[in-house]
């Protein structure tokens, strides 16, 4: 896990144990939680997910799959336990994994949110701005549709503001929704815009529809 800072080494607590139950994390995302924080905590890193799934396969006898795999950072993601600041493949990418402490307090956490989500690599909101040129390249009929699709889901972006939701295609739209309803059905998902954006960059639907 190479990474520009000097790693801290952590410990994984009971509190972390916790935080795991409250927030329903999967099994998967959790061992990679433990492996990020046993690897060390540093101001960027770039894990690889091919090397956890290595160290996986050595303990659980098998490897995960990758819309495992990808669901598993993807909910780390979408909890503030990492943030992602640039992806390289769907398997490498650059992160900042978060101290449970700064996870814990509620007061600040407006002020958090507004950092986290102001990087314009962070795929958890809904409504960041937007290229402005390939945002116009949806017509004011496509966006509409896209915003009617997702509506009906119960999933709501403003119709007058820039949101990622709008750079990818109607069909793939419906597809990211798709699994948004079996995913939906089977926990609560808290930020239903972000967890739509995450799941279109990731296309957690390869290999489940």
């Amino acid at each position: 896990m190479p990474g520009n800072q000097t790693l801290q080494k952590l410990q994984w607590t009971e509190q972390h144990d916790a935080f795991c139950l409250e927030n329903k994390i999967a099994p998967a995302a959790k061992l990679l939680w433990q492996w990020l924080v046993r690897q060390g905590i540093a101001e960027e890193t770039e894990p690889d997910l091919a090397e956890f799934n290595e160290w996986v396969t050595k303990h659980r006898g098998k490897g995960y799959t990758r819309p495992t795999l990808k669901a598993a950072l993807a909910q780390l993601v979408e909890l503030r336990v990492v943030q992602l600041v640039k992806q390289f493949t769907w398997r490498i990418v650059r992160i900042v994994t978060r101290h449970l402490e700064w996870l814990k307090p509620k007061k600040n956490y407006q002020n958090r949110q507004e950092n986290f989500t102001s990087q314009h690599s962070n795929p958890q909101s809904g409504e960041d701005e937007v290229n402005s040129s390939s945002n116009s390249s949806t017509s004011a009929a496509a966006k509409q549709e896209i915003l009617a699709v997702c509506s009906e889901a119960g999933i709501f972006y403003h119709p007058d503001k820039p949101a990622k939701i709008f750079n990818y295609s109607l069909d793939d739209v419906l597809s990211a929704i798709g699994v948004y309803k079996i995913r939906s059905a089977a926990e609560q998902i808290f930020n239903p815009p972000g967890w739509l954006i995450n799941c279109l960059e990731w296309r957690y639907w390869e290999g489940w529809l």
